[in-house]
């Protein structure tokens, strides 16, 4: 960045996507943190959490924790994901779009097809191939402790007509959240779910037009977004979201993943957003802006022509940096924007020294694991944001905390898990 060049000056310009334009640089990260109903509606608490980040700056809002199909509810290992797979949820979703608004920030639906080998234990999981995946406890992001490798069970490969059912229910959920007010959609293809297992030949190892070369391993998401596109008209946002690098062995790297991404934007695509690693390495994203240091992003503008946005950012400075040096367009952030909703106003506000900065624990990612409602350990107000001042905690809250408290203690310490991994050794 050239010396004497602001952040803010870099962060607060504006950025087109496709008929929106984007106030600044700043994104707010899809995260399942929207304490929604198990049946699959908002709560109070899910507009209020949304509507503090809207008012505390961001240029966009992607709203995360979401399912586009019935299939994926079912799997879905949390309770409380908003659904999008049914005409009855508009209407509620429309109080989600109504209230972010309401700031002059525009908002996206991330649309997830299926969780695949990620799904809940004992549903009937479908991949691309029947291949599963092994969470080594070295591979874990910090403050995040396992005593023993885990193995998720293995899927069934999915058939061709599964696998056009699910393209077709992604379109009708982008049509979804279009007539419930939604400024855009984000076809979810990260990570280990459902839509990622095609991306790679290390877990696509299918012999029909789904597996293969880039361009059939590529044909799922293609033909995701073309669906969307006729149903949605030119004008209406469309991204995806992709891994950048696998970081295993044998695994798919960049250059792969950005061939893929390729003949997606040749459908219409108007972003492509990066996150780095998979749930077999999830620590490669523990340096600020990962994927310009490790150099994916690079690889990535030089392969598309539509914005970039990247995910794993984690301070302000390396931000603008990262974004001054056409590493990419804008910046996804989402554990920094738990611990301080207020971001991206201090920045603008020149108030950027009093951004409360996270402080990479992770015990709002070990509460999602352990099932408990998500929190911030630097933001006491965070997942709490609906209450009113002085409002007392529901009772279930003041009994079920202290057991939270002592259960996230044990499994936030080395030596008891340590002890946890050799009494299971023993008796394995």
């Amino acid at each position: 960045m050239p010396e004497n060049t602001k952040p803010g000056d870099v962060l607060f310009t504006p950025l087109a996507i496709n008929s929106v334009t984007l106030a600044n640089r700043i994104v707010m990260a899809p995260m399942a943190a929207l304490s929604a109903r198990p049946d699959g509606r908002p709560t109070e608490q899910t507009i209020a959490f949304l509507s503090e980040r809207a008012k505390g700056g961001v240029g966009l809002v992607i709203l995360g924790g979401t399912v586009a199909t019935r299939r994926a509810y079912e799997e879905s290992r949390f309770k409380g994901v908003l659904r999008f797979d049914e005409d009855r949820f508009v209407p509620e979703l429309k109080r989600i779009t109504d209230a972010v608004h309401a700031h002059g920030t525009p908002i996206f639906a991330e649309l997830s097809a299926s969780f695949g080998t990620m799904g809940k234990p004992g549903s009937p999981l479908i991949a691309a191939s029947p291949k599963n995946v092994v969470i080594k406890p070295d591979r874990l992001p910090p403050g995040v402790l396992a005593p023993f490798e885990v193995a998720t069970a293995t899927p069934r490969e999915a058939t061709v007509g599964e696998i056009r059912q699910i393209e077709q229910d992604m379109a009708m959920a982008a049509v979804r959240a279009q007539r419930a007010g939604f400024d855009g959609v984000e076809v979810a293809a990260m990570m280990s779910y459902f839509l990622a297992s095609f991306l790679s030949p290390r877990s696509n190892w299918r012999t029909d037009e789904y597996g293969g070369s880039v361009e059939n391993r590529a044909r799922v998401l293609v033909n995701i977004v073309r669906l969307i596109r006729e149903r949605v008209g030119a004008s209406f946002p469309i991204g995806l979201r992709i891994s950048a690098n696998e970081h295993v062995d044998g695994g798919q790297g960049p250059e792969g993943f950005a061939a893929v991404a390729q003949q997606v934007e040749r459908e219409g695509l108007d972003y492509v957003a990066l996150t780095d690693g998979n749930y077999e390495s999830m620590n490669a994203s523990d340096p600020d802006a990962s994927t310009v240091a490790h150099g994916e992003a690079k690889i990535f503008h030089e392969a598309l022509s539509c914005p970039l946005i990247l995910g794993g950012v984690h301070s302000h400075r390396r931000a603008a940096e990262v974004i001054a040096e056409g590493h990419g367009d804008a910046v996804m952030l989402a554990r920094p924007l738990l611990a301080d909703p207020a971001f991206a106003n201090k920045i603008r506000e020149g108030r950027a020294g009093e951004i409360v900065p996270c402080d990479h624990n992770n015990e709002c990612m070990r509460r999602l694991v352990l099932g408990m409602p998500i929190r911030c350990a630097l933001n006491p107000s965070m997942g709490r944001e609906s209450r009113r001042p002085g409002e007392r905690p529901p009772l279930d809250r003041l009994i079920k905390a202290p057991v939270e408290q002592a259960v996230l203690a044990a499994s936030g310490s080395r030596r008891i898990m340590n002890l946890v991994g050799r009494v299971a050794g023993k008796r394995s």
